[in-house]
């Protein structure tokens, strides 16, 4: 499926505002658990810190795993606008010298049918 560079682009935007976003959670999370760990010494912690310091960790792995599937998402659709980039410069390059043929052809048929109407000039010679 070919999608236009302004698709593409407004696609990795959002990619990118996602994977930021997810980067932020994922470091506010990180944040809390060490705040916790610091307030609180592993030997006096009990079970049900311990399985809510295990999801906040599991939580945070969670976020990890998807910022970089984001990641990676975005690396390909920077992959696709530059794929995409490089097949419509090469497109508009092709068309430019195709015009700059047909410029020139037709100059130069333009040239020939001017020299034809103006019919063959001879230039007189001059007795001494």
């Amino acid at each position: 499926m070919e999608m236009s560079g302004y698709q593409d682009i407004s696609a990795l935007e959002k990619s990118v505002a996602n994977a930021g976003s997810q980067l932020y959670t994922m470091a506010h999370k990180l944040h809390a658990v060490e705040r916790s760990l610091d307030q609180t010494a592993m030997e006096q912690m009990d079970e049900m810190e311990v399985m809510e310091l295990l999801e906040s960790m599991t939580e945070v792995k969670n976020e990890y795993q998807n910022l970089r599937k984001d990641i990676q998402e975005v690396q390909q659709l920077q992959r696709d606008v530059s794929t995409s980039i490089r097949y419509q410069m090469t497109s508009m390059q092709q068309t430019f010298q195709m015009l700059k043929k047909r410029i020139a052809t037709t100059q130069q048929r333009r040239r020939h049918q001017r020299d034809q109407l103006q019919g063959p000039t001879t230039v007189a010679a001059h007795p001494h």
